[in-house]
């Protein structure tokens, strides 16, 4: 009994001691929680087209093709088998003035003899270049799942919102094969500014190579609201607040995929390449007229449809991952 007693106290002391070392408050412990910094180049090409007053066939054109520099930062909760994980996305383009340009086409239609259809021509051919700048801010909530060995598969109910605003400079017209510059680059034309609310769904997949890569996938499938405004400065036929408001409804597709290096336990570093594309399903055009004294006419709105409307985007972007 001598014996036992001292024993039976060491061990108590002992398994006291173990659980204080494990529940050490300076332990270092992961959270998992994630932020990624990174800078794109991404390019879009956005369009929209009207009917032509008279006949259902498209009477005008506007596209933009803008290259843009967008730096962005993503915080997240690194998914983790049978969890719950969230991120939350901002990102802010700058148009690229020099490269940016945008295309308005005037078509005007004449009826082919001894038929009922008609036949178009380009009636004039507009170029302007652009500057301006847009706001992406994303946001979703996922589930993730163990498929085999460490491939995570999870799902994604996510929104997005964009802001992007088209600035137009100076006017080169193509009207009967005469090219005049109507108004100089350094001048203020147009404007036109969009909004799209986007509620999405998503499924990616955790792919490791081996100890260092990792390619991670991601599909997207949207349904975009768009409200979209133009303020055509030097049209004194329209009124100015704005001259004229879109909206739409539609569907899209996206797809990423990351590249990432594992530098450390907590440091990545990552490249992403991303595209996106929605159509429109329905939309309608006001346009919104100024007083024609002239005519002797009140101000108006006169609506019609849109013929289609749509909205492409790619991108490359490189960053790097680190984990607290």
């Amino acid at each position: 009994m001598v014996i036992k007693k001292p024993a039976l106290v060491l061990v108590t002391l002992l398994l006291a001691n173990t659980a204080l070392a494990s529940s050490d408050p300076y332990e270092e412990k992961a959270t998992n929680f994630v932020v990624s910094p990174s800078i794109a180049y991404r390019y879009d090409v956005f369009k929209w087209s009207i009917p032509h007053p008279d006949f259902d066939k498209k009477g005008s054109e506007l596209t933009w093709k803008n290259y843009i520099v967008q730096p962005s930062i993503k915080v997240e909760l690194e998914p983790q088998s049978n969890g719950f994980t969230f991120l939350a996305q901002t990102k802010y383009g700058y148009i690229l003035k020099d490269k940016s340009k945008s295309w308005d086409k005037d078509w005007k239609f004449t009826k082919i003899k001894g038929s009922k259809e008609r036949i178009s021509k380009l009636d004039s051919n507009a170029l302007s270049s652009v500057k301006g700048n847009v706001l992406d801010l994303s946001g979703a909530v996922g589930y993730s799942i163990n498929l085999f060995s460490d491939n995570l598969l999870t799902f994604y109910l996510g929104y997005d919102y964009t802001d992007y605003k088209n600035n137009d400079y100076g006017v080169r017209q193509l009207v009967n094969n005469r090219n005049d510059v109507v108004f100089s680059f350094d001048k203020l034309i147009s404007r036109y500014n969009f909004k799209t609310k986007t509620p999405w769904v998503g499924l990616s997949i955790n792919l490791p190579l081996n100890d260092k890569f990792l390619v991670k996938p991601t599909v997207k499938y949207y349904s975009f609201k768009y409200i979209g405004k133009g303020y055509w400065i030097n049209r004194n036929d329209f009124k100015q607040n704005p001259s004229f408001k879109d909206t739409a409804r539609g569907q899209g597709f996206g797809a990423d995929v990351d590249l990432a290096y594992k530098y450390s336990d907590n440091l990545d570093f990552k490249i992403n390449l991303e595209t996106k594309r929605f159509k429109m399903k329905k939309g309608n055009q006001q346009t919104f007229l100024a007083i024609d004294r002239v005519n002797h006419k009140p101000e108006r709105v006169d609506t019609r449809k849109l013929l289609g409307l749509s909205f492409t985007s790619y991108s490359i972007s490189g960053g790097i991952k680190y984990k607290f």
